[in-house]
């Protein structure tokens, strides 16, 4: 019984490390200097949410979350962290993206409640599989009336002050297969 207990308890104190969340790649976004002038300008700064971050090249990475055969059930491709906003004391979080390939867009939870932020454009994206992981990109991501709006009253500003249309960057999709 004593050797039970010690067993269970070391399981226990171990799970959390084995717990950490496994991932499928990432989806980065390299953000368009307009944007990125646009929203500056305004006052309002761009940063990861963790387990999003910065890469050495400047661009925003996320990790891919939900496992290839997921996603074709799902429809989506389902991403962990996100991207704060903030201006003075006011901070827009968009948390948890989804890529919806058949929608051509992405959505994230802002306050709980999953709202379509970019309109994706795939023209001008490629495909590849190299070394057991699909490469799909660059894909334009610009900016939904729906977010343009809600970011315009988040943080204050007369309505259209940042544009439905705003191409916020190009993102590339690199999702571990096998």
């Amino acid at each position: 019984m004593r050797k039970l207990f010690s067993t269970v308890a070391a399981f226990l104190l171990l799970a959390p490390a084995a717990a950490q969340a496994r991932t499928y790649g990432e989806t980065t976004l390299k953000l368009d200097p307009g944007a990125v002038a646009a929203l500056t300008g305004l006052g309002v700064a761009p940063a990861p949410i963790a387990p999003a971050a910065a890469t050495p090249t400047g661009e925003l990475a996320f990790p891919i979350t939900n496992k290839p055969f997921g996603a074709l059930l799902s429809g989506t491709i389902r991403h962990s962290g996100g991207i704060s906003l903030t201006a003075g004391a006011t901070t827009v979080k968009l948390e948890t993206f989804y890529i919806d390939p058949l929608r051509r867009q992405l959505t994230a939870l802002v306050g709980g409640t999953r709202v379509p932020i970019l309109n994706l454009d795939f023209g001008s994206a490629r495909v590849g599989l190299s070394k057991g992981t699909l490469k799909l990109g660059p894909v334009g991501g610009t900016l939904t009336p729906v977010a343009a709006g809600a970011l315009d009253g988040a943080f204050g500003l007369a309505p259209g002050t940042i544009p439905p249309g705003l191409k916020l960057g190009d993102a590339t999709v690199r999702y571990r297969l096998f």
